[in-house]
């Protein structure tokens, strides 16, 4: 049997998800999107191939991004005006389907061929991730693809590969720092408590610093000091209970964001509101801070491919879940490792639905783009349930994190393939 006849299932679920994407970016809907975003995304483009990396912020109008994806359209930036508006939208596309691929790969040695090729479809199917790239224009894709591909690379204790691709996906978006939460203390436990080699933690610092310094060196950001300047900027920049993310603080203020969304009218209410003594910013940023510090500790405790992709998933989903100024894409992340936890459990699917309903209050951001049910998905009930909904399901995925980090592990087979869950069934 050739190749690619032995991967044929997955190459028609990968052209079927392309095709989708192909249609909705190129045909129904082309040169449309989050016009705001694209039209910075162009701008910046332009400005990379007239200036060069080396004058871009002092010159780029709005360069809130840090340069990491900033290589991707300097790439697009000599295509013609006509034909950049198409272009924009293919880094995501293809990420997308570089994605597929990780979790098509990585499930199908883990768990078998059914798991990767529903871990595949779940993630390319689910409306979340074509409405991100192909709809909206948007690249959170590019850094979920450095992130997912990260996660598989410290399952299979690739410590070096892991904690650098970690950090190139900061250099993409900023967000993506909650890859951190789960690769250093799985390369503390790993390299340092279990007394393995010291010198692999060594040379993973070196790695991550590398990533994070060599790709700042042609622009004109200040270097690390510059990019951590960036990063407090882009944060202050929205100072409100949600930024249209369906969380719980869409039902918190005078206005939340429910009644708003709902029709009602009203402007955001800014997360300087004083809730039991404190304010809300400082009260949802200690709860993020708590989920990853339980997260953490979990893992210095008890690694490998279940508490890895588990962690990631609870850490991803509280990111959106928890703290103020969040944006619905903030949710994205989750529906990577979601996708190969959801093939495994099948339970784990009804919350990765949850998770992307999240993602209902895009359409309001498209006037020209109106997709089936989005009245609905928008009505103030829906909202409110969508957010209790998600709450729930963070409250699950936590207590679901203390039995697997409490549970005595039951059996050693995991020391011939250290990589996999600790479940007896996984390591089939």
């Amino acid at each position: 049997m050739t190749a690619l006849a032995k991967h044929s299932r997955f190459i028609a679920i990968l052209s079927a998800g392309l095709l989708l994407r192909v249609v909705l970016a190129f045909v129904v809907f082309p040169k449309q999107g989050f016009s705001t975003d694209m039209q910075l995304f162009a701008g910046w483009a332009t400005t990379l191939a007239r200036v060069g990396p080396g004058a871009f912020y002092a010159t780029a109008s709005g360069a809130d991004y840090p340069p990491g994806y900033m290589y991707v359209l300097w790439l697009l930036g000599n295509a013609s005006a006509s034909a950049l508006p198409l272009l924009l939208k293919v880094p995501a596309i293809l990420a997308d389907l570089g994605i597929a691929a990780v979790l098509y790969s990585a499930g199908r040695r883990w768990l078998g061929e059914r798991a990767g090729l529903g871990a595949a479809a779940l993630y390319l199917f689910i409306p979340v991730t074509w409405y991100d790239s192909a709809l909206w224009g948007q690249v959170d894709a590019v850094g979920g693809l450095l992130l997912i591909t990260s996660l598989v690379l410290l399952i299979e204790r690739q410590s070096e590969a892991a904690i650098a691709l970690a950090v190139l996906a900061i250099l993409v978006k900023p967000q993506e720092a909650i890859g951190l939460v789960i690769v250093l203390p799985v390369l503390v436990r790993r390299h340092l408590i279990l007394g393995g080699s010291r010198w692999r933690l060594l040379t993973s610092a070196f790695a991550g610093a590398a990533a994070l310094m060599l790709p700042l060196v042609p622009f004109d950001i200040g270097g690390v000091a510059g990019l951590l300047r960036l990063f407090h900027s882009d944060a202050d920049r929205y100072s409100v209970l949600t930024a249209d993310a369906f969380n719980i603080w869409a039902l918190v203020g005078a206005t939340p964001l429910a009644q708003i969304i709902g029709g009602s009218g009203g402007s955001w209410t800014a997360d300087s509101l004083a809730v039991g003594g404190t304010t809300a910013f400082i009260l949802g940023a200690s709860a993020l801070a708590a989920v990853g510090l339980v997260v953490a500790g979990g893992l210095l405790l008890r690694d490998g491919r279940m508490p890895i992709l588990l962690g990631f998933a609870i850490v991803a989903f509280a990111f959106y879940a928890v703290p103020t100024r969040v944006h619905e894409r903030y949710l994205f992340p989750f529906f990577t490792a979601g996708a190969l936890l959801a093939a495994e459990f099948v339970a784990a699917s009804a919350g990765y639905l949850i998770g992307g309903a999240g993602f209902s209050g895009l359409g309001a951001q498209i006037a020209s783009i109106r997709l089936p049910f989005a009245d609905l998905a928008r009505s103030e009930m829906v909202v409110a349930l969508v957010a209790l909904g998600q709450t729930a399901a963070l409250v699950a995925l936590l207590v679901a994190w203390c039995v697997l980090v409490i549970r005595p592990r039951p059996i050693a087979r995991a020391a011939k393939a250290p990589y996999v869950a600790w479940r007896p069934s996984s390591t089939s």
